[in-house]
């Protein structure tokens, strides 16, 4: 078992490096076989430290419930001219429902539907199939509908570490207006921040179950 914070530092790094998703410290500790919680700490805070440097392009960030290296976000131009990488498209009826669950959850269809004021079926489907909603059960209620909240991949895909971290918009209570006073434009940076192209075309044709 590694006892040195710099050699354990290392090899967190390396398990970073190679991971496709976030990695929480405890499944760090289940890996590395690490009962001293206070040493891996000790490791993530020399990570930090080295990550500091104006020289670095990499830096540690907490994401979706778990730790990540990500390119620093000034260099986001180059890396994505040498990837030749294509943004994650939504349209904003998507980008609209999103915003709205991520600040409501967990909610229905219809409570989607009664803010947005229009049928958001397709969208849903959309945001499922991409993993940044999902279903946390039924409401116990007429037809039971489903109800929706965001996942860990939405965290992880806009940098943030929990849901507090989410743009202010101008009062929660806007939220609970109609669809042509929801403030988006904060959120809406910072999709774009994020990688999304916002495509300006209408809500997706409705192809869900009526429970949906």
């Amino acid at each position: 078992m590694v006892k040195e914070p710099e050699k354990l530092a290392s090899i967190v790094e390396s398990l970073l490096f190679v991971a496709e998703k976030p990695l929480t410290k405890k499944k760090l500790r289940e890996v590395l076989q690490l009962k001293d919680a206070e040493l891996l700490n000790q490791a993530f805070e020399l990570l930090r430290a080295s990550y500091e440097s104006p020289l670095r392009g990499v830096a540690l960030a907490e994401v979706g419930g778990g730790y990540q290296l990500r390119t620093v976000s000034d260099n986001a131009p180059w890396v994505l001219k040498l990837n030749e990488a294509k943004p994650q498209r939504l349209s904003r009826a998507a980008l609209e429902t999103l915003a709205i669950i991520s600040y409501k959850q967990p909610l229905t269809r219809p409570e989607i539907e009664e803010i947005r004021g229009v049928d958001c079926g397709g969208v849903l489907r959309t945001l499922l199939e991409r993993e940044l909603i999902k279903i946390l059960g039924k409401k116990e209620e007429p037809g039971n509908p489903l109800i929706y909240g965001t996942t860990d991949f939405f965290l992880s895909f806009f940098g943030i570490k929990s849901l507090k971290e989410l743009p202010s918009l101008k009062e929660y209570s806007e939220l609970q207006e109609a669809q042509q006073d929801l403030p988006l434009e904060d959120f809406t940076e910072s999709a774009t921040v994020a990688g999304v192209e916002i495509i300006e075309e209408g809500d997706e044709p409705d192809t869900t179950p009526p429970n949906m």
